[in-house]
């Protein structure tokens, strides 16, 4: 059974690097894939942990050309919003020194900014169009060494899985990154500050 199941297995490596391994079944006229990426929270800068997990829900916010009406307005919204949000960690990296009354400023102009950006986003449109297009299963996961993306479509479909994945590794655009972040920390609440078992796992 072994030997059957290796010689339906088809491995390369394109000259970018990219290794591909196809498992061949025709039991039904279904594609299934799963991009793997060789990076994990074991990966993160140290005062960074948890970027590994965050980029991991930021790839299905779309790119340059899906999830926005108007990139270019988009992105000068980012860049102010960037700009009060630096200011901000700026002003609470002094500790003890800092301005609170400046800091209560900032976080009100960051909240305006934050809704501001949201004008241009075209709200779950990489979800739409996989979902238009008969996707199922769609989910992502994040490892110490591994984030993994997956979801499966309808065999003819193969092209646009190529076309979608590429340009959100390629031109991704970290849109409602604070919004996205709020989701991440209830997430770490729930499954690892709450759990006895997810403090164990991570110490």
């Amino acid at each position: 059974m072994l030997s059957e199941f290796e010689d339906k297995v088809t491995t390369f490596t394109l000259d970018n690097g990219l290794t591909f391994v196809v498992v061949e079944r025709h039991d039904a006229p279904v594609a299934s894939f799963a991009t793997y990426a060789d990076v994990g929270s074991v990966d993160e800068p140290v005062g960074q942990t948890g970027i590994a997990h965050m980029f991991e829900h930021m790839a299905f916010k779309g790119t340059t050309t899906i999830g926005t009406e108007n990139i270019e307005r988009e992105l000068e919204l980012l860049g102010k919003q960037e700009e009060i949000a630096r200011e901000l960690r700026l002003e609470r990296a002094k500790g003890a020194q800092a301005d609170t009354a400046r800091i209560n400023e900032l976080e009100a102009q960051l909240e305006k900014a934050t809704e501001r950006a949201k004008e241009p986003v075209v709200q779950n449109e990489f979800d739409r169009i996989l979902s238009q297009a008969g996707m199922q299963g769609m989910n992502a996961s994040t490892s110490a060494d591994a984030t993994r993306y997956f979801y499966s479509l309808p065999a003819n479909k193969i092209e646009l899985f190529f076309a979608l994945e590429s340009d959100r590794f390629k031109n991704p655009v970290l849109r409602e990154f604070y919004t996205e972040r709020d989701v991440v920390m209830e997430e770490r609440r729930t499954r690892t500050e709450s759990s006895p078992q997810g403090r164990l796992v991570e110490e």
